[in-house]
This record gives structure tokens, C-alpha cells and sequence, in this order.
């Protein structure tokens, strides 16, 4: 018995031992089962995120700790996604530190992949949204020449594209243009929708930038229907951002506030926190500058925005929420709070000398607002410094307004000349072609004549071009009287007409204010143009500072000045004017001999007027009753 029971313990040490044995290599057989189904899953992720980010980016890290087994390709296309997926969900830092483990681990490859292009793309774009252009460049410029090395359309075509961004946002709208073109050309060669989202939104972007926009707006409708037939969501709501946007900008603020509110219905747990933001603040917006305009829901809207910056790193998300609520706290009357915002922005844009035109704009418009707080708080001094300051400011912006005018036009005639120039190089390549196939290249003479003749035809084509740049070199008119600061007579009459329309068909007030400095010429003369193109800044900056957010102030000729007071009463216009009249009266002016300069005011108000010029001239009869009854008064019906 005893040794039948020893050779039971025998056997069983056995058993024990060749199931550990067998055990290791069950668990190996069963990780390469798993290990080839990674390309399976790829596919799926790359499909599914276009709708849950969560869920891809759990069905990737099944992977993790198995990365070593796995290929080197399919770890560069492990970080690929994952990079993807971070940057989605707008983790810039992460995304960036993922991309870099792929390009170390790239390195082991004998030859280039197109996947080293595409995670280059990506890390570049996280160098981008966090604020780096100059290493974004870098990173781009290199995924592009992997690209090319490799004759990828599709990422030559996404490499053209993130350089074209990048152009842009320096203010090289001429390089983002020759860029974006190429790329859009090259996407119309492919079946990508993906790739004709893309590329349609750069091109959207960069025409609201140059304020084309028709064309803008056009290009952000196709990249809609693009990304909606890749099935992408989330790049589809993007569309929808750009085209709600560009309707507040042309103030179509209920359009606007109707796709804002579809995008909000539409969303998901998924859906990218610097979207979510972008929207709540756009409503924000569009809220605060309609007619009846309505700052506390603004405001609402502000801090629901607010609690998706915790989630972004990206700082023109930080930037656009302190201008928001600077604004819309100056409106609220908030006027200590509104200063604690303008340090946020002006800690942000810090170097504003090395800023893009568009943030130099908001920079100007910032320090405005500042001189606009002072003024209300009764800090004249502070407020006529800073005033000054905005007009030595708006000087500089625009003293190149020629050639940014130049841009435009030629961004609006960008396909028309790019149409002709091909067709001229690909007629002197069809006309060389033949001249060389009918010459005897032995005759020293004929080679020396088809040559002389295609530098004539280059030579030619080259004075076309310049002659077409020539006859298009328009200025368009800014939208700013560059001398005040204020609205210039085009600007006013645009908003002042849409103004009269809406009171129209609501059957609200209206008021309309025209205002003339008295005895100008005698100031012109006696102290000379420098002292009284500053009288002038002086007076619009003091009309502006009394204005309502709604409130139109232009410059309407001269030393005139027009106001449009929507939704204002005769009663209330003219106790605005009579405000405006009292603050020129008593300031204080810096120059010798000039104690005291005076101002006319007429009022009238929308009665049965047919049109905005009939409100105007009755406006102007009263200014003229104002001037012969003695001048420095408000006169009204």
C-alpha cells in the first residue's frame, strides 16, 4: 500500500510539472491568436473613433503591455491612432509625447513608411495647438518630404495643407494660397472625403481672413457635405462651427444661433471639448451683439462655456474666453472685473509685435475697451492716454493696409490666375514640344532659335502675368475711419441701413444723431491740420465711450459725426445727445490757446420714414437749427 501510494505522488509530480510546462506555451499560442487580429482592430478604430473616441482608444490599449510583439509597422500604426485619438480629444502634451515613441520606435525601419509622415503630421499639429508654430513648421516640413519620398498624393496633398495653415496664421496669404490650391488639386484627384473636408475648410478659413466672404462661406458647406459622406461626425460639426461663425461675423445672429443650438443636440460624450467651447461661446456672442442684444444670457452662455477650458491646452481658446467676458462684463457695467480680464489677455499676448494681423486687431481692440473702462469710472486721464495709445496703435496696424488689400484681391482672383498661367506654360510646352520634335538638334542655328524663342514665350507669359496682377491691384476700403478711430461713412451706413430695416419691421424706436464740431476751420487755421485731426480723434473718442454695445458712431464726413440709436426714444436720444454735448464742453484740452471746443447736435427719430436718408435729413435740419440758434446746444423735434 505504501508504495502504491508513493508512486501516486510520483505520477502526480509529474502531471503538476508538465501542466507548468504547458501552460507558458498555451498563453504564448493564445497571444499570437490575439496578436493577429491587431490589423483587424486597427481597421475597426479607425473607422469606429469617427464616432466614440472612448471606445477606440479602450480596443487600442488591449495592446499596451503586447507592443513588443507586435511588428514594428503595426507599432508605428498602434501610435498613429493613439495619437489621433489624443488629439481628438484635444490632449495636445499627450498626443505629442505618444508621437514621439512612434518616431523612436520608426527609427528600427529599413526603409521610410507613410505612417512616419502621418505621425509627424500629428505631432506637428500638437506642437501647433499648443501654440509652436515655428516647431510645427518643422515637424510638417519633415512629414512632407517622407511624403514625397514615398509619392503619396494623399499625404503630399495633407502636408500642403498643414504648411498652407501655417502661412495663414503668419499673415502669408500669398504662400497659403499657392499651398492650399496645390493640395485642393491634388484632393480632387482621390477618392478621400476625408482629405476634400480638410482641405475645403483651410480654404474657408483662410477667405474669411481676407474677408471673402461668399467664397468662405461656400467652401464651408462643401467640407460639410465632405466629411458627412466620410461619415465623420465630429469633423462635420466642425464644418457647422466655421459656417455659424461666419454667419455672426456677417450678422446673421438667429441663423446663426439655430446651427449653434443643432451642433449642442447633436453632440455626444465624444464630442471635443475645444468644440463644445467654441460653440457655447459663439451663442455667447451672437447673444451679446444682435439688435436686442441680451447680455446676461450672454454671459450664461460664457460659463457654460467656461468649464470646458479645463479640459484644453490650447491657448486662442484661454485668449477668445477673456475677450469674451471682457465684453460682455463691460456691458453688464461689471467695469472692475472687465480690467481683471483685460491683464488675463494682455498676459497672453504678451509679445504682440510678433503677433498675426488678426491678433494685433484683437490687441487694438482690447486696449480700446481699457480706455472705454476708464472713461466710465472717471479716470479721464488714464482714458485719454490709453485712447491715444489706440490711435498711434491703429496707425501702425494699417500702414500697410496697400499691400493686405492687394492680398485680398489677389486671395478673390487666386483661381482665375492660376487657371491662365497654366494654360500659358502649357501652351509653350505643347508649342516647344512640337518646335523640338520638327527641328534637327544637330543644326546648332535651329537649337539656338527654339531657344531664344521660348525665353521670348516665357518672357511674354511673364509680362501677362504681371499685367493681370497690375490691372487688379484694387484698394478695399477698411471698415475704420483711420484718423478716429471710428467707423468710416461706409461702415456706418451699412449698419445704420440694417438698423432702420429691423426697426421697420418691428415697429421699434430709432434715432438718428448728427454731430458737428463748431467753428473747425477757425481751429484748422489757427493752430494748423496736426491739432485738429487731433480735436477730431478727441471728439469720436468721447462720442464712442458714451456708446451702448448696439449703438452705431461714425465718422459721416469732415467734421461730422452720425450716431444710430436703435431701439431709443426721441426722449432718450436726446438726453444722449445732451451727454455728448456736456463731455466736449468741459474737457480739458492739452494744447495752448485752445480752451473749449463746442458741438451741434440734431436729433430726429423713425416716424414715417420711407428710408434711412429721409431720417437723416431730419436729423440735419435740427443740427442746422442747433448751429443758427448759437451753436453748442441739442436740438431736437
Amino acid at each position: 500500500m505504501l508504495c502504491f501510494a508513493k508512486k501516486n505522488v510520483q505520477a502526480i509530480q509529474i502531471f503538476i510539472t508538465i501542466v507548468c510546462l504547458l501552460l507558458p506555451m498555451l498563453s504564448v499560442a493564445q497571444q499570437s491568436v490575439d496578436l493577429k487580429k491587431f490589423n483587424v482592430v486597427a481597421e475597426e478604430v479607425k473607422e469606429l473613433k469617427k464616432t466614440d473616441l472612448v471606445l477606440s482608444l479602450k480596443q487600442l490599449t488591449v495592446y499596451e503591455d503586447l507592443l513588443d510583439a507586435l511588428t514594428i509597422e503595426q507599432n508605428l500604426l498602434y501610435f498613429k491612432l493613439v495619437t489621433e485619438i489624443y488629439i481628438e480629444q484635444n490632449k495636445y502634451s499627450t498626443a505629442k509625447k505618444m508621437a514621439n515613441k512612434g518616431l523612436s520606435i520608426a527609427k528600427r525601419l529599413a526603409s521610410p513608411s507613410i505612417l512616419i509622415s502621418e505621425i509627424l503630421y500629428l505631432k506637428g499639429f500638437a506642437f501647433e495647438s499648443l501654440g509652436d508654430i515655428s516647431q510645427a513648421t518643422k515637424e510638417y516640413k519633415k512629414g512632407l518630404e517622407v511624403a514625397e519620398s514615398l509619392h503619396n498624393k494623399v499625404q503630399v496633398a495633407s502636408g500642403l495643407i498643414n504648411l498652407g495653415a501655417i502661412a495663414y496664421l503668419t499673415d502669408d496669404y500669398k504662400r497659403s494660397l499657392v499651398l492650399l490650391n496645390d493640395a485642393y488639386n491634388i484632393a480632387g484627384q482621390t477618392d478621400d472625403e476625408e482629405l476634400k473636408g480638410t482641405v475645403n475648410t483651410e480654404l474657408g478659413i483662410i477667405y474669411s481672413h481676407l474677408m471673402q466672404d461668399e467664397q468662405s462661406m461656400a467652401y464651408y458647406q462643401q467640407s460639410y457635405v465632405h466629411f458627412k459622406k466620410a461619415g465623420m461626425l465630429l469633423a462635420a460639426h466642425n464644418s457647422l462651427i466655421n459656417i455659424a461663425m461666419a454667419q455672426t461675423y456677417n450678422e446673421d445672429y438667429e441663423q446663426a444661433i439655430t446651427v449653434f443650438e443643432t451642433i449642442i443636440a447633436e453632440s455626444n460624450k465624444d464630442t471635443p471639448s475645444d468644440n463644445m467651447f467654441t460653440v457655447y461661446s459663439g451663442l455667447s456672442w451672437a447673444h451679446l451683439t444682435k439688435l436686442d442684444s441680451n447680455p446676461d444670457m450672454a454671459y450664461q452662455y460664457l460659463l457654460m462655456a467656461k468649464q470646458y477650458l479645463q479640459f484644453t491646452e490650447n491657448l486662442d481658446f484661454r485668449l477668445q474666453f477673456y475677450i469674451d467676458e471682457a465684453n460682455i462684463l463691460y456691458e453688464l457695467e461689471r467695469f472692475d472685473e472687465v480690467l481683471i480680464s483685460i491683464k488675463h489677455i494682455e498676459k497672453i499676448l504678451a509679445n504682440h509685435q510678433e503677433m498675426p494681423q488678426v491678433k494685433k486687431e484683437v490687441y487694438v481692440g482690447i486696449i480700446n475697451l481699457k480706455a472705454a473702462v476708464y472713461y466710465k469710472q472717471g479716470q479721464f486721464q488714464q482714458a485719454y492716454q490709453t485712447k491715444s495709445r489706440v490711435i498711434a496703435l491703429t496707425d501702425k496696424l494699417y500702414e500697410k493696409e496697400d499691400n493686405r488689400s492687394i492680398a485680398q484681391v489677389r486671395l478673390r482672383l487666386e483661381a482665375e490666375k492660376a487657371d491662365k498661367q497654366s494654360k500659358i506654360l502649357y501652351n509653350q510646352k505643347i508649342l516647344h514640344e512640337a518646335s523640338l520634335h520638327q527641328a534637327n538638334l544637330e543644326n546648332k542655328e535651329q537649337r539656338a532659335y527654339l531657344i531664344i524663342s521660348a525665353l521670348v514665350a516665357l518672357c511674354f507669359a511673364w509680362v501677362l502675368v504681371k499685367l493681370i496682377q497690375s490691372q487688379h491691384k484694387l484698394k478695399v476700403a477698411s471698415n475704420i475711419d483711420t484718423l478716429t478711430g471710428a467707423a468710416n461713412r461706409r461702415s456706418l451706413m451699412v449698419k445704420s441701413h440694417k438698423a432702420f430695416k429691423f426697426a421697420k419691421t418691428q415697429q421699434v424706436h430709432l434715432s438718428i444723431l448728427m454731430i458737428d464740431i463748431d467753428h473747425f476751420k477757425n481751429i484748422n487755421d489757427s493752430f494748423g491740420h496736426s491739432v485738429a485731426d487731433k480735436v477730431l480723434a478727441q471728439v469720436a473718442s468721447l462720442g464712442v465711450n458714451m456708446m451702448r454695445k448696439s449703438d452705431i458712431f461714425g465718422r459721416y464726413g469732415g467734421e461730422e459725426f452720425m450716431i444710430c440709436l436703435p431701439k431709443t426714444t426721441i426722449k432718450s436720444a436726446m438726453a444722449i445727445g445732451e451727454r455728448i454735448r456736456l463731455s466736449i464742453n468741459e474737457y480739458q484740452w492739452p494744447f495752448n490757446n485752445l480752451e473749449k471746443v463746442t458741438v451741434s447736435i440734431g436729433v430726429a427719430t423713425l416716424e414715417d420714414d420711407k428710408d434711412l436718408i429721409s431720417l437723416i435729413k431730419r436729423a440735419d435740419a435740427q443740427l442746422y437749427q442747433a448751429k443758427i440758434t448759437g451753436r453748442n446746444k441739442v436740438c431736437g423735434p
